[in-house]
C-alpha cells in the first residue's frame, strides 16, 4: 500500500484506538486537552495512553491545546514531552511568546481556521514545516466535522494536513482534488462521538490506496 499521503488522527481518548493507529500505521495521533472539546481528556488518561508510546515505529504524538492557560501548557508538555504541540492561531489565551518559542524549537503544528482565499503561502506560518488547514466554527479549535470552500487553498503551495469534514468516503476526493501533504481527522471517523474503528480502518484504507 502507498504511503504517499500522511495521516492524523485526532481527538483518540481510548487505548484500543490508539492500538489501532499504531497497528495500521497512522503518521501522527491527537491528544485534545482543550477544555472546550468533547475530546478532552486529562493527565491520567494520557498517561494511560502514552504507556505504549515506546512501541517500535509508533506514531508521532501531537498534543492539541485551545484556549488552555500558558502555564497549563507548558505543565503538561513538560511531563509527557509530545513530538509537536498543536495550537490554534487565533487562539485569546495563546501569548506570542509561546508561539514563537514553540516555532523556533520545530515543536508547533500550527492549526489555521481558514475563512477566506489564501493567496500567499506567506500567510501560513512559513516557519514551521507543516501546517493544518481547517474550518472555522466559532468557539472550537477543530473537530467541528464542518468543512470549508477547498477553493480557497487551491493555490497553497507549501506543505499542510487537510483538516474539516474528511470522511472515509470523501477524502480520495480530497486528496486528489487538493494533493495536500495529509489529512487530519477527528469526527470524520467517529460514530456517536466516539471513534469508530472501522471508520478508521476504511479512511487508512482508501488514503494508503491512492
Amino acid at each position: 500500500m502507498g504511503t504517499k499521503y500522511q495521516i492524523k488522527i485526532c481527538g483518540i481518548k481510548d487505548l484500543a484506538t490508539l492500538e489501532l493507529c499504531h497497528e495500521l500505521g497512522v503518521d501522527y495521533v491527537g491528544l485534545n486537552f482543550s477544555p472546550l472539546s468533547p475530546r478532552k481528556i486529562d493527565q491520567t488518561e494520557a498517561e494511560e495512553l502514552l504507556s505504549i508510546r515506546q512501541k517500535p515505529n509508533f506514531p508521532k504524538v501531537v498534543f492539541l491545546f485551545f484556549e488552555n492557560t500558558t502555564e497549563e501548557i507548558l505543565q503538561i508538555t513538560k511531563e509527557f514531552s509530545p513530538d509537536l504541540i498543536q495550537l490554534i492561531r487565533g487562539d485569546q489565551f495563546v501569548k506570542d511568546i509561546l508561539w514563537d518559542s514553540l516555532t523556533t524549537e520545530k515543536k508547533l503544528l500550527p492549526a489555521i481556521r481558514v475563512q477566506s482565499p489564501v493567496v500567499s503561502d506567506e500567510a501560513l506560518e512559513p516557519k514551521s514545516p507543516l501546517v493544518i488547514l481547517d474550518s472555522f466554527q466559532k468557539g472550537l479549535g477543530g473537530g467541528s466535522g464542518h468543512s470549508f470552500p477547498w477553493e480557497y487553498i487551491t493555490n497553497v503551495k507549501r506543505p499542510y494536513l487537510l483538516a474539516g469534514g474528511i470522511t472515509p468516503e470523501n477524502v480520495q476526493f480530497a486528496l486528489n482534488s487538493l494533493n495536500p501533504t495529509g489529512i487530519d481527522v477527528a469526527s470524520g471517523v467517529e460514530t456517536n462521538g466516539k471513534k469508530d474503528p472501522n471508520k478508521i480502518k476504511e479512511l487508512v484504507h482508501n488514503v494508503r490506496n491512492l
